[in-house]
């Protein structure tokens, strides 16, 4: 007996048109949300990024302006400066004047020492070439 090999029909699926419209649809919207959700976190990250750029530059100017001051107050003449604007001192050859302003006089109450700002002035004592 011969055999003989009948092909096999083997049944094809085939994708009506509306299936076809309807996953391109679902696979468009698919793909439009994924890219709106990553633009919107790119667009954050860029936002954090230029508010932490700004951070950085008002940082190092105050650092640039607190060095310059460390190297100013790190002279004599620095120290000197501060000890009398800040601290009210003065050399112990020096004469310390304080002024009273009429508000004050009519009130009855003087200033404390340390709000006035002192004039001084070098005794002749000091002046010696």
């Amino acid at each position: 007996m011969s055999e003989e090999k009948v092909p096999v029909k083997r049944k094809r699926v085939r994708f009506s048109t509306e299936i076809m419209f309807i996953l391109s649809v679902v696979f468009c919207v698919a793909l439009s949300i994924t890219y709106l959700v990553r633009y919107n976190n790119i667009r954050t990250l860029l936002q954090r990024e230029a508010e932490l750029r700004e951070r950085i530059e008002a940082l190092e100017r105050e650092n640039r302006h607190l060095k310059q001051n460390l190297e100013m107050l790190s002279t004599p003449e620095g120290i000197e400066r501060l000890a009398r604007e800040r601290l009210g001192l003065v050399k112990p050859e020096e004469l310390v004047i304080y002024t009273i302003n009429e508000k004050n006089e009519q009130g009855g109450q003087a200033a404390p020492p340390p709000q006035m700002k002192p004039q001084t002035q070098a005794s002749p004592a000091a002046e010696v070439p």
